[in-house]
């Protein structure tokens, strides 16, 4: 099963809030939250736990980044940049 960054953000709430949230999360997010207003994420916090999330179930998070830079806030291309760069449909069975 692949999350949907909507999908993932109702999923985080039973996660574990990792300890440390990485340089790549942190572009991500200031990306989808700050710059783009992205909805799924309720404030910039949410987003980086998401994606700490994410990277521990093998995202390649930096080709997500890069994919949602070039996207230029559109919403059906970022949801397509975590599917190409998202967790692969194994992590989450």
């Amino acid at each position: 099963m692949r999350f949907t960054p909507l999908g993932l953000w109702l999923t985080i709430g039973c996660t574990p809030i990792p300890e440390k949230v990485d340089e790549t999360c942190q572009d991500l997010c200031d990306e989808l939250v700050m710059v783009c207003g992205f909805d799924a994420y309720p404030s910039k916090e949410s987003c980086t736990q998401g994606c700490a999330y994410n990277q521990e179930k093998g995202a390649d998070t930096q080709g997500q980044l890069e994919c949602v830079q070039a996207a230029d806030c559109a919403l059906p291309e970022i949801v397509e940049c975590e599917h190409a760069f998202g967790p692969p449909a194994e992590a989450d069975e």
